[in-house]
């Protein structure tokens, strides 16, 4: 990737587009109107059409597989700009501009609407939304607190802000549904112009800097994740290059930090650094041991056993079956509220595994569906993940009046 910083970064079907950005070298007065694709499955990147004009420290997002790109700053001015890439087509489109000129904003998109909220001339609590099927935008309640230098994330319908603004540990998150806004619980760590993604329902926040005093200003590669379902955050490991003015990106269960600066000042370092994390430890599981079809009816009223599988580096009795899932379902429990689960060598490889069962009806597949995936967390909170291949049958009526089994998915 080309050196930047200040850049933006969303995905499309599995592709991450980094836009835009900031280096003296580059671009007008620095400002680049670079767009690159970066394939996590070849590891490579291709140029795409650049924008028009260049800009840095714009709010992105995605609706319908297409790329809102709002606002930034265009030779040193706030932009109303709001252009639309299509990968498909591979081509640009001017939208309707934003109301309010804004450099710095977080985005994000919840039902189809693209939101941005922040930095903007005379405040940083500006909060305006766009309905790509219209093509007009809405002015919506202010964010309590101003946010120069924060990120954000989308989860379960929810805009999170975190970080930047006077502490640079505010969380705030916003309700379209209400339009209302609520502070959560503070970042550990202070700081400004990080990076923040989600991975499955975590949101990550990711490097920026923090400031000591007027003249002096740490760049770190710290990351913290944030769980709404209780509220409180947790470290996980460091990024391997510490930066700010990142841009962040997830494909899968998988977090990309791009670009940013590795100091602050004189002199200053652009980077093209591209570096992955997983918050998963990934282990074996086996859907159906026994049956190699892994065969879910999806009109059954029974249990699907899953095992996970143990090896000389993992042991799954440490799991806590409280914590796993199976496409959505939890672990089904006896009538005394005990999880079902036994342990045995299932897979003869002389290693104990941990076997489950989950309720057909709970589980959140499709007929479409060619892969169930599972969560968990260990008793030591090492969060897991694992996958197997599922072939969906339901019985479907006949024309003589009997069921018959219909199959779909992978190995029919």
């Amino acid at each position: 990737m080309w050196p930047r910083s200040w850049l933006s970064a969303t995905v499309v079907d599995g592709t991450i587009y980094a836009l835009g950005g900031f280096n003296r070298e580059g671009g007008v007065g620095g400002i680049l109107a670079s767009v690159q694709a970066y394939d996590p499955q070849t590891d490579s990147w291709m140029p795409k059409p650049p924008m028009s004009p260049e800009r840095m420290c714009m709010a992105v997002g995605v609706v319908d597989g297409v790329i809102y790109v709002a606002g930034g700053s265009i030779a040193g001015d706030l932009d109303r700009l709001l252009d639309a890439y299509d990968p498909k087509t591979d081509t640009w489109t001017r939208k309707a501009p934003m109301p309010t000129p804004r450099c710095g904003a977080v985005g994000g998109v919840i039902d189809g609407v693209f939101y941005v909220v922040g930095p903007a001339e005379g405040t940083s609590r500006t909060m305006e939304a766009y309905d790509p099927k219209t093509d007009t935008w809405r002015t919506k309640a202010p964010m309590p607190t101003p946010s120069g230098g924060a990120a954000g994330g989308v989860i379960d319908g929810i805009l999170y802000v975190v970080g930047g603004g006077a502490t640079g540990v505010e969380v705030q998150a916003y309700d379209p549904k209400t339009d209302a806004w609520t502070t959560k619980a503070p970042m550990p760590t202070p700081r400004w112009y990080l990076g923040a993604g989600v991975v499955n329902g975590f949101l990550y926040a990711v490097g920026g800097h923090m400031v000591i005093s007027e003249y002096d200003v740490v760049v770190l590669a710290t990351v913290e994740a944030y769980d709404p379902k209780t509220n409180t955050w947790t470290t996980v490991p460091p990024m391997p290059t510490p930066r700010h003015e990142l841009a962040v990106a997830v494909v899968g269960d998988t977090l990309y930090a791009l670009g940013g600066r590795a100091a602050r000042g004189s002199p200053t370092t652009y980077l093209g650094v591209n570096e992955a994390f997983s918050p998963f430890l990934h282990v074996a599981i086996d859907i159906k041991p026994g049956d190699r079809k892994n065969t879910i009816n999806l009109k059954s009223q029974g249990v699907v056993a899953v095992a996970i599988l143990g090896s000389a580096t993992f042991d799954p009795l440490t799991v806590d079956p409280t914590t796993v899932t199976l496409a959505g379902a939890p672990v089904a429990t006896r009538r005394s509220g005990v999880p079902m689960t036994a342990q045995g060598d299932f897979n003869r490889d002389g290693y104990l595994d941990l076997l489950l069962h989950f309720r057909t009806q709970d589980l959140q597949l499709t007929p479409t569906s060619t892969e169930a995936v599972l969560y968990g967390t260990t008793t030591t909170g090492q969060r897991l993940r694992g996958a197997d291949s599922v072939r969906i049958v339901r019985l479907a009526p006949t024309a003589g009046g009997k069921g018959s089994a219909k199959a779909y998915g992978r190995g029919i």
